[in-house]
This record gives structure tokens, C-alpha cells and sequence, in this order.
């Protein structure tokens, strides 16, 4: 049986060898899914995931990369990618402000505003390509009459150091290519402007001093904004102008007024299209000065005299309202022309400028410093009245000089005279003589009294109090005058000596500085201003230029009150002993001042005269040298009701009487016959 049915399969019939190939066929299939033995079924392993793992941090860092890119572009970069883009379809053009004139108290005009052509140009609006650039370069220069190179320079300054592809070229901010342009240059870049991608023709005002410059050093001037000026206002652009120093620093704030705009939409041409947005500009408020320019002229004009009759240098006057601290009139000679520096001055003429033997660019009124010489005799004669160590009926005899003990030597006597050492000197002297005729002497005894004697004044007024005075009156520190740079002066004691100098004071110092002379250092404005105090009985008032702010249109929207720097520190009786023994400086027939001015001014006058000796460095040797005094003169007038006081220094000119009061005589003279106080 077994052997038909395996024969039925291996070689029956037809139906017989199908089913044998459909088995075999099976067969082969089930071995191919089944296992049969170890042998056949090897070990299966795990597959490799790691070629898997850093294909997907290459796209996560990617994606990631893109990401921060895109924060950067978009948020922290924002602002500044839309201006530029912005930038190529849209451009701006300032609109200056009129900046504020500056008149006197009369309404005469001192500054005001002139139009000015600058050239500038927006770096970010400049073509990428080099040599696009550079032939854009060329043509500006061509039409300026500058070098290409220049034109370079002042276009790309932002990019000093830096290569031109890190961006250095996109700044917004106008660059100045060339300021104060002639007409027919600006008319030619105005023309060509739609073809010259990045650069504008702006119409900048500039100041136009007027007056013959006679208040030069104290209306300062313009000048371009520096790096430290932009850094410290954000308002400020490169191109811009602004107070530099005197009046014009000083209300810069005032007198600046708020640039306006104009943004327009322009085409890929850089030909307009529309205008976006404009903003007027705004007036600058303009300023009244408490200066008479009248006056000022005749001041100056009379100091100049004097300067050329002594042969002088240098020289400086002021005048105050002794009831309010306005300064009618300041004057530093010699003077400059402010207009070259508004319009740009060139190196030659700065350095000539500051190599003048003359110091035109130094105010001498406010910074200056000097020995006031007798001039400071009236405070001190105030402080010892105060004091009660002298009376009107108080007699100190001058001989002349005075001999002072040396204790180390007394061989080596110190001797100290005065003025007059001729026919024993001025005689027996009161506080009212001693101020009419100047005499040191009286000064010596009763402010440093006597060393080694039994002689008057054995217990003097002293250093301490004579100088605690000096303050009371102003000197030794600003008065806080609406200028910039105001000189503190010095008024010396014990204790700056031995902080300085490592010595002891003696009581020769207290001598020097009684009479305005040793190591005391003053301001012709300091001596004025404790002469207003004089005259006015006690106040010492801050003097100020300002009188006045007033709008565009002229309306008055400020007017400055007077200011009170301190009062009631002396007796009403014993400031009016010492204008007494002014008064006699002058009208005496014995005072150092009389008698021309009593003569030729048409109202009473109270003054006093200083000669301060001062030595000077010999340029070769640098050994110290006697140079020519100092000439001082201060007074005021009307005596019962003072309008002005005035100080004049005219520099190692010679006596006070000579050289300076003839300066205060003729403008006095003027003022109360032609001038404001005539009327």
C-alpha cells in the first residue's frame, strides 16, 4: 500500500505530479518561515540607532541657529533693521530752529541769526559698491572744491578702524561734509540732489555778532556740537550748533529753540514721491541783557585811552546798578571778533588769538585774578569801625614807615612804608583821612598793630576778623554771576599759608593784605560788587547780565528780580563813615583822586584809588622782576543816591590816579550828561 501510494506520487498519472510539485514547493517555504535546527537560525542583533541621533541634532542646532538669528533680527535688532530698510525708501531732513537774538536793555541787537549753507550727507543712504561710492565721492568734491579723499573722510568717520562691510556705512545720523558753502556750490548740489544718493543741502543759521564785538569775551560764541556735547544731550546731532561759552553757554537752554522735520517717501531714483510727516521748527526765546551798549562804548572806549597813554596791554572795567547787581557795562581789552569763531575760525587765527600778549579770548572781569591794591582799604576800614577798634575821632600818626622788630636779628629790622615817606609822611591820620589819602600806615597799625612796641594799636583788628570782612564783601569766592568760568580768588590767612607754603603768618602779611597787597588775589567784578555794597549802605546783591527772556513774537515770559547775597553785616552808621571818607578821595583837596573829577562830573562822586605793585618772571633768566603797578579806580555816584559804581584796572599801566581814574572821569562825565543817567 505504501509502495503504490509512494509510487502514485512519484510517477502516477498526471494528478499524481502536480500534487508532488505543489508539495515540494510547500515544503521549501515552511523551511524558509519554520526553524528546523540551531545550525540554520543564527543570533538577531540590535539595530544602530546613534547615525539616527546625530542626524536630529544636526537639524535641532539648525532650527535652533535660525531661531536665535530671527529673535535678533526681529526683536533685539528690530528697531534698528526697520530704519534701515526704511532708510532706503524714506528720507528726513531737519528743519533748524531760529536761535534766539540777544539784545541789550534798550533793545539794541548783539547776536542774531544769518543763514548758513551746510553740505551733509546720510551714511547709510550711500551706495554699497565701491566704486559707485568713490565716483559719488567725486562729484560732490568737484562741485565743493574739496578732494575726494576729504569728502571720504568726513562722509565714513564712523567707520575709522573698521572694515566697510561691518556695517559702519548704515548709520541715520547726517554726517557735515562742508559747512558755511558759497551760494553757487549749494545752489549746484541743491540741483543735483536727486542724483546724489545720500547727500542735502541744509540751510543751518548761524550767529551774526553785532557792535563792534565790544562784548565779545562775555557773549562768547557758537560753535558744532563736539563728541562730549552729543554724548551729554541726545538732542543734539553732529551738524548742530551750540553755546560755547559766555551768555551763549550759559542760556544755551534758552536760546536753542526745537529743531522741526520734514520726512518724505522717495522712489527707487531717490526722487520724492510724498511727503510723510513734517514738524515746524520752534523759535529759540530771545534774551535782554542788563547792558547799556552806549554805555559799554564809552567805557571801552575811554579804558582804550588810558592803555594807549601808559602804553598797557591789557585792561578791564565794569559798572553795576549798585541797587540791583545789573552789570550796565563790561569790559576786557583787548577784544576779538566772535563772528570768526560762528563761521568757523581757522587754525592760524586761533593760535594768533591765543599767543596775544594781549589774552583777547581771556575775561578779565570775571576769571581774572589780581592784587587789588588800596582799593580794598574801604572794607577794611568797615571791618575795624565794626569791630570798634577805631571811631571818626580815632588819630594814628603816619611817619612814613614803619620798623618792625626781628626777633632772630635784630640787626635785620623789617621796615614796611608808605606811600608818602617824604616829610615824615601824612601826618596824624583818622579813618576819614586815611581813606581820602591813602595811607598805609593807618592800615598797618590798626589792622596788624605793632610787634616789640608800646606804640598804638598793640591789640589790632588782626588777620582773622580783617579777612572774615573780606568774605563778608564778597571776596574769596564766586559771586555766582550768570557766566561760566568765575574766578574764587584768594584771600589768604594763617591757615592757607601753612597748607601752601609750610610758614607761619607773620604779622608783615597782615600788613601786605590791609593794603591789598602779599598773596590776596581779586576780580575786578569782586571789587565791584563790595562797592555796590558800599554804596547802597549794606546789601551785597549778585550781579547778573540777565534783565529779560522774551518769546519769538516779543513778549516778556521771564524777567530777572535782584538777588540778595547777604545783608545787614554792617551798622547803616559805619558804612556811611566810610563812603565819607570816599567821598573825600575825591572832593578833598587833599584826596588822591581830586580834583578833575569833581570838576567835570555834574553830580557827586565817591571813589578810591589803588596802585598794586606786582612783579613779573623775566623770560630769560626767570628771576623775579619789578614790572609797572597795577592801576586801579573804583567809585560811584550820585553819592546820596548811587545809579552806578564802576572799577577800572588797567594792567602794570603805573599810579591809580593817573591811569585809571581818568578812565571812570570821562565815562561818568558822559553818563550823567549824555547818557542814561542825565536823564
Amino acid at each position: 500500500m505504501k509502495g503504490k501510494i509512494f509510487g502514485y506520487l512519484e510517477g502516477g498519472g498526471t494528478r499524481g505530479l502536480k500534487l508532488s510539485g505543489d508539495l515540494a514547493r510547500h515544503e521549501e517555504w515552511t523551511e524558509a518561515i519554520l526553524p528546523a535546527d540551531s545550525e540554520r537560525l543564527g543570533a538577531e542583533t540590535e539595530t544602530n540607532r546613534r547615525p539616527l541621533i546625530v542626524f536630529a541634532a544636526i537639524i535641532i542646532g539648525a532650527i535652533s541657529l535660525l531661531g536665535v538669528r530671527l529673535f535678533g533680527l526681529q526683536i533685539v535688532g528690530g528697531d534698528h533693521n526697520l530704519a534701515l530698510a526704511d532708510g532706503n525708501r524714506t528720507r528726513q531732513q531737519v528743519t533748524r530752529a531760529p536761535r534766539g537774538d540777544i539784545r541789550d536793555r534798550n533793545g539794541v541787537v548783539l547776536a542774531s541769526n544769518q543763514a548758513s549753507f551746510d553740505v551733509t550727507v546720510v551714511p547709510q543712504q550711500l551706495p554699497r559698491d565701491v566704486g559707485a561710492r568713490s565716483a559719488l565721492y567725486g562729484r560732490v568734491a568737484a562741485t565743493l572744491g574739496m578732494t575726494p579723499a576729504d569728502v571720504q573722510a568726513k562722509a565714513e568717520v564712523t567707520c575709522k578702524g573698521l572694515k566697510l562691510s561691518s556695517g559702519c556705512l548704515t548709520m541715520p545720523i547726517p554726517q557735515l561734509i562742508a559747512a558755511n558753502v558759497e551760494r553757487n556750490r549749494a545752489l549746484l548740489i541743491d540741483q543735483d540732489s536727486a542724483t546724489l544718493p545720500g547727500f542735502s543741502l541744509d540751510t543751518n543759521p548761524i550767529r551774526q555778532y553785532k557792535d563792534d564785538s565790544l562784548l565779545s569775551v562775555f557773549l562768547g560764541y557758537t560753535g558744532r556740537v563736539n563728541a562730549d556735547e552729543a554724548v551729554n544731550d541726545r538732542t543734539y546731532g553732529p551738524t548742530d550748533l551750540i553755546g560755547k561759552l559766555g551768555l551763549e553757554k550759559q542760556y544755551e537752554s534758552v536760546l536753542r529753540g526745537k529743531n522741526g522735520y520734514k520726512q518724505t517717501e522717495v522712489d527707487a531714483m531717490g526722487k520724492p514721491v510724498r511727503v510723510l510727516a513734517s514738524q515746524d521748527p520752534s523759535p529759540g526765546s530771545n534774551i535782554i541783557l542788563t547792558v547799556d551798549m552806549a554805555l559799554q562804548r564809552k567805557l571801552a572806549e575811554s579804558i582804550a585811552k588810558q592803555m594807549a597813554a601808559s602804553g598797557a596791554k591789557r585792561a578791564s572795567g565794569v559798572a553795576l546798578n549798585p541797587k540791583t547787581g545789573e552789570v550796565l557795562a563790561a569790559v576786557s581789552l583787548p577784544s576779538y571778533d566772535n563772528n570768526s569763531f560762528s563761521g568757523g575760525i581757522s587754525n592760524d587765527d586761533y593760535q594768533r588769538l591765543v599767543k596775544d600778549p594781549g589774552q583777547p579770548l581771556f575775561n578779565k572781569v570775571v576769571s581774572g585774578t589780581y592784587p587789588s591794591g588800596s582799593i580794598i582799604k574801604p572794607i577794611g576800614a568797615a571791618a575795624a569801625l565794626e569791630a570798634g577798634i577805631v571811631t571818626v575821632a580815632t588819630s594814628v600818626l603816619d611817619a612814613g614807615q614803619i620798623t618792625v622788630p626781628n626777633k632772630y636779628d635784630p640787626s635785620k629790622p623789617s621796615i614796611y612804608k608808605g606811600w608818602e615817606t617824604g616829610h615824615g609822611g601824612l601826618g596824624v591820620m583818622s579813618v576819614l583821612t586815611a581813606l581820602s589819602r591813602s595811607s598805609d600806615i593807618f592800615f598797618y597799625k590798626v589792622m596788624g598793630g605793632l610787634v616789640g612796641t608800646n606804640e598804638d594799636f598793640a591789640r589790632p583788628l588782626g588777620v582773622t576778623k580783617l579777612t572774615d570782612y573780606y568774605k563778608l564783601f564778597g571776596l574769596g569766592a564766586r559771586s555766582g554771576i550768570d557766566l561760566p568760568n568765575e574766578a574764587v580768588g584768594r584771600v589768604p590767612t594763617p591757615a592757607w599759608k601753612k597748607a601752601f607754603s609750610g610758614d607761619s603768618w607773620y604779622t608783615g602779611d597782615t600788613y601786605n593784605i590791609s593794603v591789598g597787597q602779599g598773596d590776596i588775589l581779586v576780580s575786578p567784578l569782586q571789587m565791584v560788587t563790595s562797592l555796590a555794597a558800599i554804596a547802597n549802605e549794606g546789601t551785597l546783591y549778585k550781579p547778573h547780565f540777565l534783565n529779560a527772556v522774551t518769546d519769538s513774537l516779543g513778549n516778556v515770559v521771564q524777567t530777572r528780580q535782584p538777588e540778595i547775597i547777604r545783608q545787614n553785616f554792617i551798622s547803616k552808621s559805619n558804612i556811611d563813615t566810610v563812603r565819607r571818607g570816599m567821598w573825600m578821595a575825591v572832593n578833598d583837596p587833599n584826596g588822591t583822586a581830586c580834583c578833575r573829577i569833581k570838576q567835570e562830573v555834574p553830580v557827586e562822586v565817591a571813589g578810591k584809588t589803588g596802585t598794586a605793585e606786582t612783579v613779573v618772571h623775566d623770560d630769560g633768566s626767570g628771576a623775579l622782576l619789578q614790572s609797572r603797578p597795577h592801576a586801579w579806580f573804583e567809585a560811584f555816584a550820585p553819592f546820596n543816591n548811587p545809579q552806578i559804581a564802576i572799577v577800572v584796572l588797567v594792567e602794570h599801566s603805573g599810579e591809580g590816579a593817573e591811569y585809571a581814574a581818568p578812565a571812570v572821569r570821562e565815562t561818568m562825565s558822559w553818563y550823567f550828561t549824555q547818557g542814561a543817567g542825565s536823564k
